[in-house]
């Protein structure tokens, strides 16, 4: 089995570096790493996130274990990829077998909140453990409310008393509409066109006709539409500064901030706008930082990882007990000094998108090599349209499409190696079966053998998806 798994006996490490701090665990919706300036971006959309980076530790080539955010934030919350602990499609949620890091701070005797700005989250599974949970933005097109979601959070802290906080913040924006506040689109924003472009409205539905007619980088509307998601991170980097100074205020200088994001967006890098419709980098890489002031020493990371790796590095670096059971990630941080651990290139990564009424599309990271498995694929001009009633798809399908990507020498994945690549295609090809065996979990279904099926989708939660943007099959 080339899988590695991370598993531990459950007694607390009592040489833990940050036994005792305060824990913040954000995730901000939709958040491409290649669009901060601590990975180098040219617009000043991150002042204080950059900040964070200078004094923390930055993994570089972190990635998201799907493009879709029920299943990356159950992934990120039990340490488990979305098929081993059955989070996959569009309700994706924690398996209730799966201990999540609400349960386990709680236990530790930390106060647990969860504050969201998506009520993608407002599940059961998301929320388990956790003392209070807010959702203070019911409606799904809104940006800039970040600062009330940091407002939330900051009164919930001022009750906290003198246990340890665990806080779990999901911050919408950039998600779209793209509708940033007016001093940050004033700031980051080229002059306005005369019509701007709804992604949800104009550009998803009509992508084929818009490019056909020039939208794309160099054109007006859409480098407007970027502005306007890199306006959205900027108020967002504004929010967390909020938070951040508010907790000093109340003496909560002890605090390990963990910053990362559920997924990135696509800019018709392949062909796609929004995300959760591919695996390839700008849909998956995620910033990913570890900020704890005077505690961590600063360092730059460039091994890859991902978000599964979150959940023991945490319990590894806070000295939690942890259960009993195994993980798919591994440890990042090395338990007694929170220095970086070494892990081998050779380590395989996963990332999933199992939604059947969209794209249903593997991915397998080993050494230099990407290798990503499609067994559904709704091409960019038929997203908008309804594809009809499918049979549901089985672990021997053959994949409708292959491809392969030298990521050292391509990292925007622009050459398809798969058809002179045959050794690396066939290599994770193997891995990825293992992987999937492994899951006892059928390509692309919300059943798992021996499992009760999830349940079907009901009007409101489609209505949900719905105005976020995604399409389900009529």
């Amino acid at each position: 089995m080339l899988l590695i798994l991370a598993c531990w006996s459950g007694a607390p490490d009592r040489s833990a570096p940050l036994e005792g701090y305060d824990v913040l665990l954000v995730v901000v919706d939709a958040l491409r790493a290649d669009h901060l300036g601590s990975h180098a971006y040219p617009r000043d959309t991150s002042p204080f996130i950059d900040s964070l980076a200078e004094q923390g530790i930055v993994f570089e080539s972190a990635f998201s274990n799907s493009s879709y955010t029920r299943e990356s934030v159950a992934s990120l919350l039990t340490g488990k990829l979305p098929s081993r602990g059955g989070a996959v499609g569009w309700v994706a949620q924690p398996d209730r077998a799966a201990p999540c890091l609400g349960e386990i701070f709680r236990r530790a005797g930390y106060r647990t909140g969860f504050f969201s700005n998506t009520s993608q989250l407002a599940l059961q599974g998301f929320t388990r453990g956790f003392e209070e949970f807010q959702f203070p933005t019911r409606s799904w097109k809104l940006s800039g409310e970040g600062d009330k979601l940091s407002t939330r959070a900051l009164g919930f802290a001022r009750r906290a008393g003198d246990r340890p906080l665990f806080l779990y913040l999901h911050y919408l924006d950039p998600h779209a509409p793209y509708d940033p506040r007016p001093r940050f689109r004033q700031r980051l924003s080229p002059a306005p066109v005369a019509a701007p472009l709804a992604l949800y409205d104009d550009v998803v539905p009509g992508i084929e006709e818009l490019v056909d007619a020039g939208f794309g980088p160099g054109e007006p509307r859409f480098e407007d539409l970027v502005a306007r998601y890199d306006a959205e991170i900027a108020s967002t980097d504004a929010s967390l500064e909020t938070l951040l100074r508010g907790l000093e205020a109340l003496g909560r200088e002890r605090t390990l901030v963990v910053l990362t994001a559920d997924h990135g967006e696509e800019f018709l890098e392949h062909g796609f706008v929004d995300h959760a419709w591919t695996l390839y980098e700008e849909s998956i890489r995620v910033p990913l930082i570890f900020w704890a002031a005077g505690a961590l020493e600063p360092a730059r990371v460039e091994q890859r990882v991902s978000l599964v790796d979150v959940f023991p590095t945490l319990l590894a670096l806070l000295g939690v007990q942890t259960p009993d059971g195994s993980f798919d990630g591994a440890p990042l941080l090395e338990p007694s000094t929170g220095r970086p651990l070494d892990a081998p290139i050779s380590r395989p990564h996963f990332a999933e998108l199992l939604i059947e009424e969209r794209n249903v599309v593997r991915a397998v990271v080993q050494d230099q090599w990407k290798y990503l498995a499609v067994h559904r694929w709704t091409a960019p001009e038929r997203r908008g349209q309804p594809s009809g009633k499918r049979a549901p798809l089985r672990l021997d399908d053959a994949p409708i499409r292959e491809e392969l990507y030298d990521l050292s020498r391509d990292p925007l994945e622009q050459q398809d190696r798969s058809a002179d690549s045959p050794p690396q295609l066939g290599s994770l090809r193997r891995v990825l079966r293992e992987y999937v065996e492994s899951t006892n979990l059928d390509y692309g279904t919300r059943r798992s053998t021996g499992k009760k099926a999830a349940a079907e989708i009901s009007p409101e939660t489609l209505e949900q998806l719905r105005a976020l943007g995604y399409r389900q099959a009529e």
